[in-house]
Parts: C-alpha cells; sequence; structure tokens
C-alpha cells in the first residue's frame, strides 16, 4: 500500500480546531494530511469530507487507524470523535464525518455510532459505494 494521504474537507461554518488537531494526529502518526476549509452552502447540512487520495478505503482504514491506536478501530473512534466529539467550549460540531476513496468507496460516520460500527468498518470493502450505518440490523449497508 502506498503511503496514506488524507485531505479533510472542515465546514467553514465551524471553529476548525477539531480538524487542525486531528490533522496534527495524523501527520504524528506518519501521514501526509491537509486540512481546508470548505465553503458554507446554504441548506447544506455541515459534515466533515475526509477524502482519501492514496489508497482503497478498507486496507487504508486497518492500516492508518492502526497506527494511530493498538486496535484499528479504537484509532478510527477517535479520530472520528476528535472531529465531531462534544465541545468542551460549546462550540457547534458537524453533524458527520464522511471518509471517502479515490476509488469512490464513502463511508459516513456520525457522533451516535456504537463501537461495534467502528469494528466493521475497519474491514468494510467500501469499493464505489455509499455506506451508511443500519442501527435496526447493526450493520454497514450500502445507500
Amino acid at each position: 500500500m502506498a503511503d496514506p494521504e488524507v485531505e479533510i474537507f472542515w465546514p467553514s461554518s465551524l471553529p476548525s480546531t477539531p480538524a487542525l488537531e486531528q490533522q496534527d494526529v495524523l501527520r504524528e502518526a506518519g501521514v501526509t494530511a491537509t486540512c481546508m476549509l470548505r465553503p458554507t452552502r446554504r441548506g447544506a447540512t455541515d459534515a466533515v469530507l475526509v477524502l482519501v487520495t492514496s489508497a482503497v478505503l478498507e486496507p487504508f482504514l486497518s492500516t492508518l487507524f492502526g497506527r494511530l491506536a493498538e486496535q484499528a478501530h479504537k484509532g478510527l473512534q477517535a479520530f472520528v470523535d476528535g472531529l465531531l466529539g462534544g465541545r468542551s467550549d460549546g462550540a457547534e460540531a458537524p453533524d458527520g464525518v464522511i471518509v471517502e476513496s479515490a476509488e469512490g468507496g464513502r463511508v459516513t460516520f456520525t457522533a451516535d455510532l456504537p463501537e461495534q460500527a467502528y469494528e466493521q468498518a475497519v474491514g468494510l470493502e467500501a469499493c464505489g459505494d455509499r455506506w451508511t450505518w443500519d442501527s435496526r440490523r447493526a450493520i454497514w449497508t450500502p445507500a
């Protein structure tokens, strides 16, 4: 696998501190990471787009987030929580984090996901599909 590269597109309507902090976490793990502000669109929800520019999504998630924590799903959860997590300063947070690969696989994470969702996400073969968590069935499903 090529060295991972990540671009974080952060909604410009929100304070950028969480995005910059997670960019630093990725860089400390040896990942080339860039954070860019995305213009606010009228009527759109504030979601973070994390673009994986150099890898297929499934091996990327397990490899990258294995660098951030002993268990890859814990690293992924910590990364998403860092972007979505409750701000102690009361600032607004994005509605979700969308992780998208160059091949088009797309996984949407929200703040209310159980640990099981992260466990499944690191092994998800998400090529070309858009995946959302089905809480009723406790499984990722293509949208």
